[in-house]
C-alpha cells in the first residue's frame, strides 16, 4: 500500500469514527483522566520513599501516601475500563457503518463490477475484513490516545524532576521507536499478501461448495482439496510470515527499552551520589533523590511505554488498514446511474433494438443486432450457448449498457427512462431461479409484499403450485432455506413463476422459465403463460423449441450476430439454422 493511500485510509476512518461523538469523546477522556491518574503514581511513592528514609516515623503520614496513591490507582483503572468499553463500542459502530456502506453499494454498484468478483470474496470483505478493521481501529484509538497523554505527561514530570537525566531519556528513547519503525515499514507487503490470499481461498472455498453436487458427481473431489490445500498453504505462508514479522517487533523494541532502562538507572545513580553538598550534580540544578530515582525509573519505564503499545499492535493496525483499503475499493466506486428523469408512462409502445452492439472488455461481443417488439407481441430469442440470449435480455432491462446503436423504449430513447421504471415495467422468470429464507408465502409475494392471501394463493394456483404447497405441514407458511434445498428445481421455479403471476407486470421476460419442470406441468404451466402473455410484450429465451412456435417473432443468434429472423413459419421455409434446430430436437 502506497503511503500517502495508506494515511488516506487512515484518516477516513478517524471521519467516520468522528460520527459516533457520544462514544469517542467520553471515552477519550476517560483514557486520559485515567492514564493521567496513573502516572502520578511514581511521583507520589518517591515522595513516600524519601520521607521514609529521612527517618520521619509520622506513620499517619505514610499511611496517606498509601491512600492517595491506591485511590488513584483505583480511579485510573476504572476510567480506563469504562473507556475502553466506550471506545470498544465507537469501533464496533463504526464497522457497522462501513458494512452498511458495503452491502448498499453491493446492492448499487454496477452489475458488472459485482460479477467480476467471487461471491468469496464479497462475503470476506464483509466479514473477515470487518472484524480485522474492527480490532484494529479499537486498539489504534485506544492505545494511541493514551500513549499520547503518557507521552506528554512523562516528558513534563522528568523535567520538573530532573532536567538532566529527563533529557538522557528523550535522547535515547526514539531509538525504540526507529527499531520499530523499521521492522513495521517490511511487514506492510507480508499484510497485504495474506489479505490477497485469504480473498483467493474464501473465493475458491465458496465456489466448490456451491458446486459441490457437479463436483461430486464428476469425481473432482480430490481435486478440490488439492486446490484448497494450495490456497491454504499460501494464506498460512504469508500469514505466518507477517505473524512472525509483527511479533519481531515488540521483543525488539523491548530489548532496546531494556537497554535505556539500564543506562538511565546508571546516570540516575551518578546524579545521587552528585547531589550532596556542594555536589557536581547539585551546582548544575540537577540533583536526585533515591525516591526521585524510584519515580524516574517509572517515568523512563512509562516514557517507553507508548512505543512499545504502538509496536504490540503494528500488526493489527497493518491489517487493519489492509482490511479497509480492500473495503473502500469497492464503496469509492460509483453507483449504477439511475438514468434519465422521464417517468415510464404505460403502455409500453414496444422495444426497438437499433444496430445495437455491446462488449464485455475491449474486444466486441455483439454487433448489429436489429429487430423490433411491438406491443403484445412474443418475441422468442434462440441459438446455440453463449450466442448473446441472454445479453440482450439484460440489455433490454438495463443491467448492462449498449456500446453502440441504439435501444428504444416506447418511442424514445432508453436512456431518458430511470432505471427503476424500466425494470418495473417488466416480470422476470429465469433459468436460476432465487429464493429467500422465509415462507412460501413470503417467497411468492416478494414482488408484492402486500398482496392479500387470496391473491397469494391465486397465482400459486396459476402457477400449478397450490397443490403442492398443501401438501406442507404449515402450507403457505413453510418456512424454506434460501438455497431452497427442501424443494426440488421445479417446486423452485414454479415459485419464481408464481411471483410473476402475483405482480402480473406489463412485459415478461422468460429465460428457460419452464426448464426445470416436468413435461406435464410444462404443458399446464403453458396453458396457464398463455393466459398471462395475453396483451403483453414478452420475450423468451427458449432451448426447447416447441414452446415457441406461435411467436410473432423469432430471433436467431449465433456468435453474437442476427443470423435468422421471423415466424416459425417463415424460418422453416427457409431451412437455415433454425430449420437444423429443429431437426436436432427431434
Amino acid at each position: 500500500m502506497k503511503k500517502r493511500e495508506k494515511y488516506s485510509v487512515i484518516l477516513r476512518l478517524i471521519r467516520l469514527a468522528g460520527k459516533h461523538k457520544a462514544c469517542l469523546i467520553p471515552g477519550l477522556l476517560l483514557v486520559v483522566v485515567g492514564t493521567a491518574l496513573s502516572l502520578l503514581a511514581p511521583v507520589l511513592t518517591g515522595k513516600a520513599i524519601d520521607y521514609a528514609i529521612k527517618g520521619a516515623t509520622d506513620f499517619g503520614m505514610i499511611a496517606r501516601y498509601c491512600v492517595i496513591i491506591a485511590a488513584c490507582i483505583a480511579v485510573s483503572g476504572i476510567s480506563v475500563w469504562t473507556g475502553n468499553i466506550l471506545l470498544s463500542r465507537l469501533s464496533f459502530l463504526t464497522v457497522r457503518d462501513v458494512r452498511r456502506e458495503l452491502y448498499s453499494k453491493l446492492l448499487t454498484a454496477p452489475l458488472s463490477e459485482i460479477e467480476r468478483r467471487s461471491r468469496g470474496d464479497l462475503m470476506t470483505r464483509m466479514t473477515a475484513f470487518g472484524e480485522n478493521l474492527s480490532d484494529g481501529l479499537y486498539q489504534g484509538i485506544m492505545q494511541l490516545s493514551a500513549g499520547a497523554v503518557t507521552l506528554l505527561m512523562t516528558i513534563v514530570c522528568m523535567y520538573v524532576m530532573n532536567w538532566a537525566v529527563a533529557t538522557i531519556v528523550v535522547l535515547l528513547t526514539p531509538v525504540s521507536a526507529f527499531v520499530s519503525a523499521a521492522i513495521a515499514k517490511r511487514n506492510r507487503t507480508a499484510f497485504a499478501r495474506q489479505s490477497e490470499n485469504m480473498e483467493k481461498m474464501s473465493g475458491m472455498a465458496e465456489e466448490h461448495l456451491s458446486g459441490t453436487r457437479i463436483l461430486r458427481s464428476y469425481g473432482r473431489i480430490g481435486e478440490s482439496e488439492s486446490a484448497f490445500a494450495e490456497h491454504n498453504a499460501a494464506l498460512f505462508d504469508s500469514g505466518l510470515r507477517s505473524q512472525f514479522a509483527g511479533a519481531l517487533v515488540n521483543p525488539v523494541s523491548r530489548i532496546v527499552n531494556n537497554t535505556i532502562y539500564a543506562i538511565v538507572a546508571i546516570a540516575g545513580g551518578l546524579f545521587i551520589i552528585g547531589s550532596g553538598d556542594g555536589g557536581w550534580a547539585a551546582q548544575i540544578g540537577a540533583g536526585l533523590s533515591l525516591g526521585g530515582l524510584s519515580a524516574f525509573l517509572a517515568y523512563a519505564n512509562q516514557f517507553a511505554k507508548p512505543f512499545n503499545d504502538v509496536t504490540s499492535v503494528t500488526a493489527e493496525l497493518q491489517t487493519a488498514a489492509s482490511a479497509a483499503r480492500r473495503i473502500l475499493e469497492i464503496t469509492d466506486g460509483a453507483d449504477e446511474d439511475k438514468g434519465g428523469s422521464v417517468p415510464v408512462e404505460h403502455p409500453v409502445d414496444g422495444i426497438i433494438l437499433d444496430d445495437v452492439s455491446f462488449s464485455y472488455s475491449d474486444k466486441p461481443f455483439m454487433e448489429h443486432i436489429s429487430f423490433a417488439a411491438k406491443q403484445g407481441q412474443k418475441i422468442a430469442l434462440v441459438g446455440t450457448t453463449g450466442s448473446g440470449k441472454t445479453t440482450i435480455i439484460n440489455l433490454i432491462m438495463r443491467f448492462y449498457d449498449i456500446t453502440g446503436g441504439r435501444l428504444i423504449f416506447d418511442g424514445e430513447d432508453i436512456e431518458i427512462f430511470p432505471r427503476e421504471g424500466v425494470r418495473r415495467s417488466f416480470g422476470m422468470v429465469l433459468q436460476d431461479t432465487w429464493l429467500f429464507s422465509g415462507t412460501v408465502r413470503e417467497n411468492i409475494a416478494y414482488g408484492k409484499p402486500d398482496a392479500t392471501d387470496e391473491e397469494i394463493r391465486r397465482a400459486a394456483d396459476a402457477a400449478h403450485l397450490d397443490k403442492f404447497i398443501s401438501t406442507l405441514e404449515n402450507g403457505y407458511d413453510t418456512v424454506i432455506s434460501g438455497d431452497g434445498e427442501e424443494l426440488s428445481e421445479g417446486q423452485k421455479q414454479l415459485i419464481a413463476i408464481a411471483r410473476v403471476f402475483l405482480t402480473s407486470p406489463e412485459m415478461l421476460i422468460l429465460d428457460e422459465a419452464t426448464a426445470s419442470v416436468d413435461a406435464l406441468t410444462e404443458r399446464a404451466v403453458q396453458s396457464a403463460f398463455a393466459d398471462l402473455l395475453g396483451g403483453k410484450t414478452s420475450f423468451i429465451v427458449a432451448h426447447r423449441l416447441s414452446t415457441i412456435r406461435d411467436s410473432d417473432l423469432i430471433v436467431v443468434m449465433d456468435k453474437g450476430h442476427i443470423i435468422e429472423s421471423g415466424t416459425h413459419d417463415q424460418l422453416v421455409e427457409a431451412g437455415g439454422f433454425y430449420t437444423k434446430m429443429l431437426r436436432a430436437a427431434e
